[in-house]
């Protein structure tokens, strides 16, 4: 296990050294959605009330350190009641040993003396407890504002995925132009020209699926964040990842610990099921049936030491003591499980930012030929040296080159954010 924590260290310490991890802020308006997100979300709202519940826990477990204090009054009938006659010569009496109207009101106190820690584990539980339901809401936060930057760089990569799309529909109709001039001139055939609206049509038909998905892409911000935002990311968006600084914070992993950390503290609660518990009571108050006037009411107090000491209680002890002992393996073994899926992603995350950094370059060398062979075959085209069909091909090559340009762009900043958010960058801060 302790290797385990090692690697994972190191490789969420790389991400420093990636290239992202600059001294810089996330967009304002990536930041700006962000919290609008965080503050309008139920489900964080909802996960910030059970912090609440919590510490009333907490609060609840530490109130068994301090006294108990409670008033009673009680009113008993007894009859008969035991009577004692002095045979007197002249006259005899006759004396009750309580009397047959019993009242007794006191004001009662008991404090645990010592308990042999089944107080201060149970007020750490709730205290560990508390930690969880705090750490559960930093995760669900962060979770929530990573998929919110996923949804923005989504909108950002769509509305430039448009714009080469429409680029492209606008070569087309100009080119559907002039292939219709040259067939009235009789310098082209219906063939080309034909071949030309099927690539338009197709064209136009990809523009309305990436509209499509662009509009759902804002409704999805829009559900997160409680507002209509939609238009609120402007097409020309910096389309690339920085964080203000490195951190080694996973949530799922602390979240884990947490729960590691609370099933130790059951172990402990368990095992001291079976020792004693040291107690002071005492009361104070008025009550009659005191001899020898047992009809008058007199101030009365009562104080006592209880000891408690668990002799046979069906080995329920023992049983809670098995079930707590695996609770608490159980827990480690979930830890080292989580710690294993951080270290897959994150090598994950490692791997896709070098694939999508090697496949940008490429892409880029690849727009600069396209756009060099795109002007070559206008220019060709124009004075009749190609066809229609290799002018179209010359642009194809083009838009292909530009889109998967844009696509690995937004491979390595999902990749980015990802590595971002394994490692617990709150980036909106």
């Amino acid at each position: 296990m302790n290797k385990i924590i090692k690697n994972l260290t190191f490789l969420l310490t790389v991400i420093s050294s990636t290239g992202f991890a600059q001294n810089q802020k996330a967009p304002e308006t990536l930041t700006s959605l962000v919290k609008q997100s965080l503050d309008f979300y139920p489900k964080i709202k909802e996960q910030q009330q059970a912090v609440e519940i919590s510490s009333y826990k907490t609060k609840m477990a530490e109130s068994h350190h301090l006294p108990t204090v409670d008033f009673s009054a009680s009113y008993t009938r007894i009859d008969p009641v035991g009577t004692i006659v002095i045979p007197l010569p002249d006259n005899p009496i006759s004396a009750k040993f309580f009397p047959n109207n019993n009242y007794n009101t006191a004001l009662n106190v008991r404090q645990t003396i010592w308990d042999f820690g089944k107080t201060t584990a149970s007020v750490d539980k709730s205290r560990s407890e508390e930690a969880l339901s705090k750490d559960g809401v930093e995760s669900l936060k962060t979770t929530l504002a990573y998929q919110v930057a996923n949804f923005y760089y989504a909108i950002i990569y769509l509305q430039k995925a448009i714009v080469v799309q429409q680029s492209q529909i606008n070569l087309l109709r100009e080119n559907e132009k002039i292939i219709a001039d040259r067939i009235k001139n009789g310098d082209e055939i219906d063939y080309n020209l034909i071949a030309t609206q099927v690539r338009y049509k197709n064209a136009e038909t990809r523009l309305v699926d990436l509209q499509t998905q662009l509009d759902k892409q804002y409704i999805l911000l829009s559900t997160v964040t409680g507002k209509d935002v939609k238009n609120s990311i402007s097409a020309d968006a910096d389309f690339s990842w920085t964080q203000t600084e490195s951190e080694n914070n996973n949530w799922d992993l602390k979240i884990a610990k947490d729960r590691e950390q609370i099933a130790l503290q059951d172990l402990s609660i368990a095992s001291n099921n079976a020792k004693p518990t040291l107690a002071f009571q005492g009361s104070a108050g008025f009550k009659n049936g005191i001899v020898p006037e047992i009809q008058r009411f007199r101030f009365n107090t009562v104080a006592g030491i209880n000891l408690s000491i668990p002799i046979y209680e069906g080995h329920r002890i023992k049983q809670q003591q098995n079930i707590a002992k695996l609770s608490y393996k159980m827990s480690q073994y979930s830890t080292e499980t989580q710690q294993l899926t951080v270290k897959s992603d994150v090598e994950q995350a490692l791997n896709d930012i070098k694939a999508a950094r090697l496949k940008l370059e490429m892409y880029g060398q690849q727009v600069e030929q396209a756009q060099y062979a795109m002007k070559l075959a206008n220019s060709r085209y124009q004075n009749g040296v190609i066809t229609n069909l290799d002018l179209l091909s010359a642009q194809t090559a083009l838009e292909e080159a530009q889109l998967g340009e844009l696509q690995y762009k937004y491979q390595l900043v999902l990749a980015q954010l990802q590595l971002s958010r394994l490692n617990g960058a709150q980036f909106w801060q």
